[in-house]
Order: structure tokens, then sequence, then C-alpha cells
């Protein structure tokens, strides 16, 4: 985690600042030195406290992103957008009565309008557990824990590709997927289209591929006349396609979500309600996070809440940078 702090905090300090004001530019720095404390704070900590200092990881996190790419949004104090729901709690205590309430407006909001697609949940209940299978940091886990597979189809590798002549010249994302993950997932390259709605809406498949992989490009490629003019159209087709990026490995994995609706919250959204909902159990339900003590559930406690502050950190710091940001 000391390599992704080096980057991130380098990335939110400096990125930003020749349009932010003297207000925006001290918030920013306070956001920054907190976030890297409690970032710090995570590693060693019992995973009982481990979510509480995530959260307010996060949460600074998010507020020196929203900062650095609208200093508008972060004048005025606001709540976190994510509140407690016990209403569903039931004894015996099960994890599937977890349940958090969508509260804006908030820092959930903001961030939510500010990354992936820019969709945002409408104010209401929401079961956790139908989040776990998004959660691009801990795909292993999660398989092992409820004996399904998570709803991301891992990618094997993304290219941008071009064509024509300057002033002429079209650029595209080409994207790569093993069959042999296609066909655990019991789907077909081209039933993937019909499963992932939000990848279909931006990609087609163009080649069934050799044995090893089927090949999708980008619908509608970005024109442009020179370099870097086609970049930030790609990364609008990437962030539409809500193919989300664990940073956190060595190797950096993407994966296609599988859900037949289009508008879905960004991965960085999902992180920060779910860490919020997780701090939200330590600090007013310990007794029922110590009935999860050794379940199949733990791994959210004991290894998920690092994974997801390092690709946090890295996601929010890419987008600020407008470069990426990885662990190597």
């Amino acid at each position: 985690m000391d390599i992704a702090a080096a980057a991130g905090e380098t990335a939110l300090q400096r990125s930003g600042s020749p349009k932010l004001d003297l207000a925006a530019r001290a918030r920013l720095r306070a956001y920054v030195n907190q976030a890297r404390q409690y970032y710090e704070a995570v590693t060693n900590a019992d995973p009982v406290a481990k979510p509480l200092l995530g959260y307010y990881f996060v949460l600074n996190a998010a507020k020196a992103y929203l900062t650095a790419i609208d200093p508008d949004s972060t004048k005025k104090s606001a709540s976190h957008g994510i509140g407690q729901n016990n209403s569903h709690m039931q004894d015996p205590y099960d994890f599937y009565q977890e349940h958090f309430e969508v509260k804006p407006p908030g820092v959930f909001q903001l961030l939510a309008r500010k990354s992936g697609r820019g969709y945002v949940w409408s104010a209401g209940s929401m079961k956790l557990s139908r989040l776990m299978p998004y959660l691009a940091e801990s795909t292993d886990l999660f398989s092992s824990s409820f004996g399904i597979r998570p709803a991301l189809i891992p990618i094997d590798s993304i290219r941008v590709e071009s064509s024509g002549k300057r002033p002429d010249q079209d650029a595209w994302l080409s994207v790569e997927i093993s069959r042999n993950a296609l066909k655990e997932a019991e789907l077909s390259p081209r039933l993937l289209l019909t499963r992932a709605a939000a990848f279909a809406e931006s990609f087609d498949l163009v080649d069934a591929g050799s044995d090893a992989t089927a090949t999708y490009q980008l619908k509608q490629p970005v024109h442009y006349s020179a370099m870097p003019a086609p970049l930030s159209g790609l990364r609008e087709a990437f962030d539409r396609s809500l193919i989300v990026r664990n940073r956190s490995l060595a190797q950096p994995r993407d994966s296609v979500i599988i859900s037949p609706h289009v508008d879905l919250v960004s991965s960085e959204g999902i992180t920060f309600a779910v860490m919020i909902h997780l701090s939200n159990m330590v600090r007013y339900r310990p007794h029922h996070v110590e009935e999860l003590r050794g379940s199949g559930h733990w791994w959210l406690f004991t290894s998920w809440v690092d994974r997801a502050c390092e690709n946090f950190l890295l996601a929010v710091s890419s987008r600020i940078a407008l470069e990426e940001h990885l662990v190597s």
C-alpha cells in the first residue's frame, strides 16, 4: 500500500492545482493529508476497526477528488449520503439482513455523478449483499465465500487502435476476452452482449477470435486530427461501458459487468457505499460484526477493506491526473 499511497498523494496534491483558488487548494491539502493518515492506519488495524478507518479514508479521498475537478462542490459541508436502515434486523441475525439507506444529497451522490456513467441511486433502501458480486477487488474472495461467480467477466487485454492519416484519423478501443472465461460463465461471445448491457451499448463483437479469445471493438470510433485529442473521448467510452479496473494488482485486471441494466453506479460509488455501511456496522452494531467473525463474510473486514482503499486511491488519482496510477 505504500506505493499506492505515494502515487496517489502526488496526483491528488498536484493535479488541478493551477485552476484552484487559495481556499480550494487549502481544502485539497487538508483532505489529502487526512486521507493519507487514515489510509496508512488501515493496514495494521484489527478487522473490526478497518472499516471505520476505511470510511474516513474514502470520504476524504472522495472530497479531494471532487475539489480537484469541481471545487465549488466542496465549498459547503455535506453529509456522506448513505445512512443506516435497521428495519430488516431480526433475531437470529444474518448477514443478508444488512440494508442501508440512500439519503441524498451527499458526498456519495457527488462522487457517483463524477465517475462511471454518472448514474446515482434514488433515495431508498438498498440490500448490501446485492453489491457483493460487483466488488472488483475481491472476486476470488466472493467466489469462495458465496459459492457462485461474481458478476464480472475478466478481460484479457484492452488496446487503443487507430487508422487514417492526419488530419483525418479515427481511434477506438479493442477488448479481448478469453473464451475460457466466457465458457466458465456459461456465455458465448455473442451472448455476452445480451447479458452485459452497459458494455454492449458501447462495444460490438467484431471477431469471434481464435480458439483463445473473442474481440470486441468500440461501436463509435473517436475522430481526431492529432494526439492527444482522442483520449478524452476514449476515456468517456471506457467509463460509459462500465469496465471496472482493479489497479491494486501487479497486473491490473479489467472486467466487464454482467447486468441487464445500463444505468449502474460506478465502481468508486459502490466502494464508497459499502465502506460506509461496514463502518456503521462496527460503530453501532459491533455485536453483529462479532457474529460474522470467522464466517464466510469475514473477508469483508479482513481483506476487502485494505484492497478497496488501495484501489479507490489509485482510481481517483488516475481520474484526476488523466493518467494511470498502478501498483507495479
